[in-house]
């Protein structure tokens, strides 16, 4: 059973409780009748709950709404089975009731903030999300699943300086650091800038990030970019290398932007990209190398490199990537190897185990920065 599930049966049985309890705080003529009459549906609900029949289980808390109108307990499991089937806006509404209602216990206000601003996240409504995340932390401005959530909405909208800002309250209230996230948050700002043409914002950020993070990729590779498009070849060279020591992982990435300066990479860069493999073989560099010449340069630069190389796949992955990039274009491998170079997915996820086709710095699927890794092998 889902936690979901744990919940809501967690709230019925507590209200069962309160139900079973209330008549002998009452008095006799209070209406026995009427509390059997709730007791029966609830009893139903969380039977329905433990045998994971959702459906039925609302169906039955619905009775109970019915009854017991006043009771909001029924109405936040309520609102929380709504959004769990997808029914965005019943769910929506019940937790709006429940805020309007005057008689609201002030306990209850902080759930129903957090359960509505989940309502509009779940249906895509980032910014009431935001607006209702913000009125819970006003509420209780430690309260670390409303900044938490408030972050990845932030990163989301790519509004990286306030989700820095975010973090930072989320460090000091988990009394934790979160250096490694922040780092690829400054990579992003970096990245945001140099697009913009603000170069000494992209340096300043780029450096941040690399001080929080030695092996932060896209922070390196900011920085390569603008020694680089400066023409400062020691720069250039100095970052490689620093790329290739801190983060070899992913060192295949910027091949291809080096191959694209065609005079940085002639005089300077091929030469140390050949030392490289030299020192230790990597199918994952020389391969990306022939991707990037097949892609940029001539059939011939690229068949040259390929003799040079003298590269040979040692897995199914392997032989696939190379018969892409070199068959010739009427073979039937290779236009069956071309067509699954397009669809592959290159990248999985260390956390979840999602793969991707294009490497992401931020898992789509459990939001961890820095997880994805590039895949070795292919599963037939």
């Amino acid at each position: 059973m889902n936690t979901l599930l744990l919940t809501v049966t967690a709230v019925a049985l507590v209200l069962l409780v309160v139900l079973l309890l209330r008549p002998q705080q009452e008095p006799p003529e209070s209406g026995q009748e009427d509390v059997d009459a709730r007791i029966s549906p609830l009893l139903r609900g969380i039977n329905f709950l433990l045998s994971d029949e959702p459906d039925l289980a609302l169906q039955e808390m619905v009775q109970v709404a019915r009854l017991r109108s006043e009771a909001a307990e029924v109405y936040m499991a309520l609102g929380e089975m709504f959004r769990s089937r997808g029914e965005i806006g019943r769910a929506v509404r019940i937790h709006q009731n429940l805020l309007a209602r005057p008689d609201l216990a002030k306990s209850l206000h902080l759930q129903a903030h957090i359960a509505l601003a989940k309502d509009f996240q779940t249906g895509g409504l980032l910014d009431r999300a935001l607006a209702q995340y913000s009125k819970a932390l006003a509420l209780k401005s430690d309260h670390a699943d409303a900044l938490e959530a408030s972050l990845r909405i932030r990163e989301q909208s790519s509004e990286w300086q306030r989700a820095e800002e975010l973090l930072s309250r989320l460090e000091q209230v988990r009394n934790t650091s979160y250096g490694s996230h922040r780092a690829y948050l400054f990579s992003e700002m970096a990245a945001h800038c140099l697009h913009e043409g603000d170069l000494e914002g992209a340096s300043m950020h780029a450096a941040s990030a690399i001080e929080l993070d030695s092996s932060c990729v896209p922070a390196r590779i900011v920085t390569l970019q603008m020694a680089m498009a400066a023409g400062d070849d020691e720069a250039s060279i100095h970052q490689i290398e620093a790329l290739y020591r801190h983060a070899n992982e992913h060192f295949s990435l910027v091949i291809k932007k080096i191959v694209a300066y065609p005079e940085f990479y002639r005089t300077k860069a091929q030469a140390l990209l050949s030392d490289f493999l030299k020192l230790k073989p990597d199918a994952e560099i020389a391969l990306s190398w022939l991707e990037a010449v097949a892609d940029l340069q001539s059939r011939a630069a690229l068949l040259q490199l390929y003799h040079e190389l003298n590269f040979a796949p040692s897995s199914l992955r392997e032989s696939l990537r190379l018969q892409a990039v070199v068959g010739e274009a009427g073979d039937a491998h290779a236009v069956f190897a071309r067509k699954w170079r397009k669809a592959a997915k290159n990248y999985s996820c260390e956390v979840c185990g999602v793969a991707v086709i294009d490497i992401r710095w931020q898992c789509p699927q459990c939001h961890s920065w820095g997880s994805l890794h590039p895949k070795r092998e292919e599963v037939i």
